[in-house]
């Protein structure tokens, strides 16, 4: 893995082209891509467990946090494009990725895309091949987006993405991802969660050329871990990781050992198979 920011010891929080960014750490560059409705901070942890190894850079897709709020129609290849725009402006040529739920969508297509960019990929609680069960529940949550229930759907998305042994723990930081939604503008966030809802896998293998790891947690409903293995036998150099007893926020509620699975397969040799 190879490429970094020059003058990465002074590049922290900045705006380029629309998208907010930051960079911590030197080494190697990699990228972590956040989930819908959240923003860079949901990445907490992962910085400050990363950033001794590798220069990590965090964003906000459009649409989300201080990057730029386009009020037209937002599909999959935007968020590409943003992500690809981002680099050049940083003179990287060569990032692992790291995309978390609907930053596994862009994360994924980006590897595809442009598979002389990157150089390790993970796919962490990543939908792939929704069931028509699923895909009925997913759009049954957009309905209610667009609906203006905003709270009702902060409550179900909570009890989704956390065990309740760990909300009742940490209550504060169960609210802090809660006050994150309640911020989200409207409009830029139903555009990106119609993107993640109605995403579209193909039925054979995916054209991805990097070693790729697919991790999920164990309980999560909406990214299962059937799914993460359906994605690793997609992919030529692909792995699946479950991570026991996770719900979708793996990131948050099992900060340590996903820190642990990501420093393993980031630090790994370029040269490991399938």
């Amino acid at each position: 893995m190879s490429g970094s920011v020059a003058g990465a010891s002074r590049l922290r929080d900045h705006v380029h082209g629309g998208t907010w960014f930051r960079c911590d750490g030197q080494g190697d560059a990699v990228v972590l891509i956040h989930g819908v409705g959240l923003d860079h901070d949901m990445w907490e942890h992962q910085v400050a467990g990363l950033k001794t190894q590798f220069q990590v850079i965090t964003y906000d897709m459009l649409g989300h946090g201080q990057s730029a709020h386009p009020p037209d129609e937002r599909f999959l290849g935007d968020f590409v494009r943003q992500l690809h725009q981002l680099l050049m402006n940083l003179e990287l040529k060569n990032v692992a990725i790291v995309g978390f739920s609907m930053g596994g969508l862009v994360a994924r297509e980006f590897a595809a895309q442009y598979p002389e960019m990157t150089t390790k990929l993970v796919l962490m609680n990543t939908v792939f091949r929704r069931s028509p069960e699923q895909q009925a529940a997913v759009m049954a949550r957009y309905e209610v987006s667009k609906s203006g229930l905003l709270e009702d759907g902060i409550d179900a998305a909570i009890r989704r993405w956390f065990s309740e042994d760990f909300a009742r723990a940490n209550a504060d930081v169960v609210e802090q991802v809660r006050s994150r939604l309640r911020k989200n503008d409207p409009k830029g966030y139903l555009n990106a969660y119609r993107v993640f809802a109605t995403a579209v896998d193909p039925d054979g293998s995916l054209p991805i050329a990097c070693p790729t790891l697919a991790m999920t947690g164990e309980l999560d409903s909406g990214s299962t871990p059937e799914m993460a293995y359906a994605l690793a036998d997609a992919i030529k150099l692909g792995n699946a990781k479950i991570l026991p007893g996770l719900r979708h926020m793996a990131p948050v509620e099992g900060a340590d050992l996903v820190n642990q699975v990501l420093s393993e397969f980031l630090a790994a040799s370029q040269n490991d198979k399938k």
